[in-house]
């Protein structure tokens, strides 16, 4: 995976002037996805038809969200596995197939979008049907980058599953080294030692694991 999103470095660059904007709520996100789910499935139609007026809180809904939904796993399943194991073949054509039955149940799943997008591309799908998963794929790397700089455990990128730290790692920021991973227990933070790149001038990565590890302990 690392060479591959490192290859896409071009088309993510765009993304990295935007800088912390807002405070990301995730107690009200909760109660929305909890409490309001016409609004939320409301939300979600928006992001899957790439409605181009989409507002980055109604990403950070639909991404954050899904981890109160009843379709979040907090473990990979076997079409992940699948998914990961086309890639290592190369079979882009049935990559591609598994890719979208991920999105059918999570439209969220980083590794599917950015597979679905490569595999489509390779195989030759419509330009309008790459371009979807490109949307949403970038779409949610701008939305975490924006309500974080991780550079601290009080800035840290917010993600949902561990497999989205190396969208971020390698494809946002180019990473090529990294020296050292641990685990605050107090923050819920992965400080992630790097050796910093243009793209991010810091020795430490701070990215929120929190979301993801309250499922695994239940």
């Amino acid at each position: 995976m690392r060479r591959i999103l490192c290859a896409s470095v071009i088309l993510l660059s765009v993304l990295l002037s935007v800088h912390a904007q807002s405070k990301l709520d995730l107690k009200l996100i909760k109660e929305t996805v909890e409490n309001e789910s016409g609004y939320y499935n409301d939300i979600l139609n928006i992001y899957l038809t790439d409605d181009p007026l989409i507002r980055l809180d109604d990403i950070a809904l639909v991404y954050y969200g899904q981890v109160f939904t009843s379709n979040y796993k907090s473990s990979s399943d076997n079409n992940e596995t699948e998914l990961k194991n086309h890639i290592a073949t190369g079979d882009n054509r049935k990559a591609y197939e598994t890719a979208k039955k991920i999105l059918e149940y999570n439209p969220v799943n980083l590794n599917a979008l950015f597979y679905a997008w490569r595999s489509s591309d390779a195989i030759g799908c419509p330009q309008s049907e790459v371009s979807s998963y490109v949307n949403k794929y970038l779409s949610i790397l701008n939305m975490i980058t924006t309500y974080g700089d991780g550079k601290s455990s009080r800035t840290p990128f917010y993600v949902i599953c561990p497999d989205d730290q190396d969208h971020l790692l390698y494809g946002m920021f180019d990473i090529e080294t990294i020296k050292n991973r641990t685990l605050d227990t107090e923050t819920l933070c992965n400080i992630i030692t790097v050796v910093p790149t243009q793209k991010f001038q810091s020795s430490r990565m701070y990215i929120n694991v929190g979301l993801y590890l309250s499922h695994t302990s239940k």
